[in-house]
């Protein structure tokens, strides 16, 4: 997949979990996993629950079944939570590696994925909307990171896409 406008969004996704990675490693190591009444239980249940979400998407992309698809997030989600918040970065860094590789075998970013749901049934995505969808849910996410970190006494980092640009 040549470079076109949905690898320049999983770029800015990529670049804004690594600048929300680098602020959370300078804060007090307790807010990480620190209990709170907010979206998630803590920062760390977020950044896995993203992380988990990444790798669901991807298997979707890759047209692994629903069935292979659970198994894969379920061993990496729980692989995720047991560690800390530096080994939970390269896993990040090692799951961009695994989209940038993918990205590097298609042809078009408008080809259509189709996949079986036992609930939505049999579903056909256009790639670059995957792929956007990736970036929001991520954007998304962040937010709810920043709005957390505001609930503990901290500032959050901005991650805008705007920011991106800026770069």
């Amino acid at each position: 997949m040549d470079d076109n406008r949905a690898k320049k969004m999983y770029d800015y996704h990529v670049w804004a979990n690594q600048k929300l990675f680098q602020h959370l490693k300078q804060l007090p190591e307790r807010l990480y996993k620190e209990q709170i009444n907010s979206v998630f239980s803590s920062i760390s249940d977020v950044m896995v629950h993203l992380y988990a979400t990444d790798v669901t998407w991807l298997e979707t992309m890759k047209g692994s079944s629903y069935q292979d698809t659970v198994s894969t997030v379920n061993r990496r989600k729980q692989e995720a939570s047991e560690i800390s918040i530096d080994e939970l970065e390269g896993l990040y860094r090692s799951l961009s590696e695994e989209y940038y590789r993918f990205f590097a075998e298609q042809q078009d970013s408008e080809q259509i994925i189709i996949t079986e749901h036992p609930r939505f049934g049999r579903t056909e995505f256009v790639l670059a909307d995957l792929i956007h969808h990736v970036v929001n849910h991520g954007t998304y996410h962040r937010g709810n990171i920043s709005a957390m970190l505001h609930q503990q006494g901290e500032r959050g980092i901005p991650t805008d896409y705007v920011y991106f640009l800026f770069k």
